[in-house]
């Protein structure tokens, strides 16, 4: 009886032993708080949309870890019934002991509780991808990069419209997941966990008018797609980098072979994202035709309206019953979708479907200087590798704004309008004995060329060294706070009696 004890033991240690390394091999998940808190750290507005990823992503990456966890707790079952096999084999005397036989249903009945959940053996989560629409330069692709960075896993992003048909010119479908497996270092089990972006989606639909012709970039790609997003074993061969080399002009050579890997779509999180431009006006079309009663039909589309409403920058406001105004993408339906142009079967297997709303200009103004990234501390950093401190008043900056949101280009515009701003700036520092720069909002405006242009060489305010005061002087004109800053990093004494002065008068 002893001995059935010691094996009883020895069986129950090596179980908790298994137990404890499956579940340190599941690194944890992110809250969708935590998620969307680091999210807020780069990323301006959008709080509908960081709200649905973060909770899409969260329950990926949860359904991940569950299906792992189902399939090892099978493994450690079916090892657990194998042994109990050997020992009763190994010594049938004690294989009727009623102590031996408890103790083993005990440890199945753990392992059942503890990695299976209860009676959920059955139930399997499903894949949920994600389709984010909006306007370009309002932070998909951002969004996309910055979850892979706080998740630490490997991303890829494919532009849909170098994709085309197998036979044809042009990269296949599986390109997505080759790069994927480059950006997890050819680890597949990495790769298997990782995000892959398929951008410019809208590229793909279908325009009516290319009804019965070849169309090797549009429909075709898009059943491509299918089998990968649902979630398959896909075979790619890839070049692999195996030695490094130098050739006679001592120049670094990477040999390359090609290599075979099966990979798993099953677990990889296909985010979907377009423009879509036309999308909105669609919808309000569709919204406005139900509101009045009419029947909505293909024939009561004008296709030249459409053509032509596709081109216009601007997103289509609906007024919801309690009187709040939305963004038309925030009502598009899959049927609306389909309409556009993707085919039934790619919006079925995409279930989160998020819209992004167009940047308003305090959205850019916040853009410049609040992220961990700003534009504005990029520029304010290269600035001082050459010694010079740059000085941006906020009058200024919401200048830009108002520049950018006019551009229609969402936050791609801001660094445009930057480098036309502190394009002659960046060329005079250098080397000049310039200590000091403001550019104020006066300067901004000189940006103004004609009223469809902007201009490329502006004048800012120029301060050597020994001119820091009147410096910031100038900077307290326009903005105090600014100001303020400036003293407190220069130690100025008495600056509090000159802002007195200034208020007497």
């Amino acid at each position: 009886m002893l001995r059935v004890g010691l094996r009883t033991l020895t069986t129950n240690s090596t179980l908790r032993s298994a137990t404890s390394k499956l579940s340190g091999s599941q690194p944890k998940i992110p809250s969708p708080k935590e998620l969307r808190h680091f999210l807020d750290n780069y990323v301006v507005g959008q709080t509908v949309g960081k709200k649905v990823l973060s909770v899409a992503v969260y329950n990926h990456y949860l359904r991940i870890n569950d299906r792992q966890k189902r399939i090892e707790a099978k493994l450690q079952s079916e090892l657990l019934e194998k042994q109990r096999q050997e020992d009763d084999k190994d010594e049938p005397i004690y294989s009727s002991s009623a102590e031996a036989k408890s103790g083993y249903e005990q440890l199945h009945a753990q392992l059942s509780k503890e990695m299976m959940g209860f009676r959920d053996e059955d139930l399997e989560l499903s894949k949920s991808n994600v389709l984010v629409v909006g306007p370009s330069g309002s932070g998909k692709t951002l969004l996309a990069s910055t979850l892979a960075r706080v998740l630490d896993v490997p991303i890829a992003m494919t532009d849909c419209t170098q994709l085309t048909q197998a036979g044809y010119i042009g990269e296949d479908v599986e390109v997505c997941i080759e790069r994927l497996l480059v950006s997890a270092d050819y680890d597949v089990a990495k790769a298997e966990r990782g995000i892959i972006v398929l951008d410019e989606l809208d590229k793909l639909a279908k325009p009516a008018a290319s009804i019965g012709t070849k169309d090797v970039s549009g429909e075709g790609v898009q059943q491509s797609l299918l089998k990968i997003l649902e979630g398959h074993s896909v075979e790619v061969t890839v070049k692999r980098p195996v030695n490094k080399k130098k050739d006679p002009q001592n120049n670094q050579v990477n040999a390359k072979k090609d290599e075979t890997f099966v990979v798993d779509t099953s677990n990889i999180l296909f985010m979907l994202m377009g423009a879509f431009v036309g999308l909105d006006k669609h919808v309000a079309k569709r919204i406005k035709s139900q509101k009045a009663g009419e029947a909505q039909s293909e024939k009561d589309t004008n296709t030249e309206d459409i053509k032509r409403l596709r081109f216009s920058n601007t997103i289509e406001k609906i007024e919801l019953p309690n009187g709040k105004k939305v963004s038309a993408l925030n009502l598009a339906t899959p049927t609306d979708l389909v309409s556009y142009g993707l085919i039934p079967e790619l919006v079925g297997r995409v279930p989160i479907i998020t819209a992004l709303e167009p940047l308003e200009r305090s959205d850019l103004f916040h853009i410049l200087r609040e992220p961990k990234n700003a534009l504005l501390n990029q520029y304010e950093y290269i600035f001082r590798q050459f010694g010079v401190k740059l000085c941006v008043t906020e009058k200024a900056l919401m200048k830009v704004a108002h520049f950018a949101q006019d551009e229609g280009t969402g936050a791609r515009g801001l660094r445009g309008i930057m480098e036309r701003l502190l394009l002659n700036v960046n060329y005079e520092c250098p080397g000049s004995g310039i200590s000091y720069v403001l550019v104020d909002e006066k300067t901004v405006n000189s940006l103004k060329q004609t009223e469809h242009s902007l201009a490329t060489h502006v004048a800012a305010k120029y301060y050597s060294r020994g001119e820091r005061d009147e410096f910031i002087e100038e900077v307290y004109k326009e903005d105090t706070k600014q100001g303020e800053i400036l003293d407190k990093m220069y130690g100025r004494v008495g600056s509090h009696l000159m802002q007195s002065k200034r208020g007497h008068e």
